[in-house]
């Protein structure tokens, strides 16, 4: 075999630029698949998630009307209801209420009992209320504005069949969320 002298260089040369090109196409596919994540993560991704931001705004907003309709109940007590009311208009709970200063029993006794039919049992010298009975929303907003409320919690007793567990909460117990 016959040899040329330089022909090495010029057999570097053209793999140096193969490889040049090959580089230049990998960084141009790249760039491609770059530009085709970006697109979905900006337009696609973000246009499915506006489902999600319209959920959380629409939430925030009904979060919004129970602090201002019933201000008084606790919240999971009313999203608990709303589930329960679509298969039973008045679902049985145990519903506490906790008054902000002791209360005259009697009056007491005479609004629960006009307003819902039942006898409340109280406790913590009538500042802590404990009915069981088939409650819808109105009946919380009737209790809330009839008495000097602090708070109204409850617990779920059961489709009409259930009966009290007695009181559950403790005043100090924490907040909503």
């Amino acid at each position: 075999m016959v040899k040329f002298p330089g022909f090495h260089i010029i057999l570097y040369s053209i793999e140096a630029f193969g490889l040049l090109n090959i580089y230049k196409l990998f960084i141009f596919a790249l760039s491609k698949i770059y530009n085709s994540i970006n697109y979905y993560t900006n337009y696609v991704f973000k246009k499915e998630m506006s489902g999600i931001d319209s959920i959380v705004k629409k939430f925030d907003e009904f979060e919004n009307a129970m602090s201002e309709g019933l201000p008084k109940v606790d919240q999971r007590l009313i999203i608990d209801m709303l589930h329960r009311m679509k298969r039973d208009a008045s679902p049985m709970y145990t519903i506490e209420i906790f008054l902000k200063e002791e209360p005259n029993t009697d009056d007491i006794k005479s609004i629960i009992t006009e307003g819902l039919g039942v006898m409340p049992a109280l406790y913590d010298h009538g500042t802590h209320i404990v009915v069981a009975h088939r409650f819808n929303l109105q009946m919380l907003e009737y209790i809330s504005n009839n008495l000097n409320v602090e708070k109204i919690r409850g617990t779920f007793t059961g489709a009409g069949r259930g009966a009290s567990i007695g009181p559950v909460f403790e005043r100090d117990d924490r907040p909503d969320y």
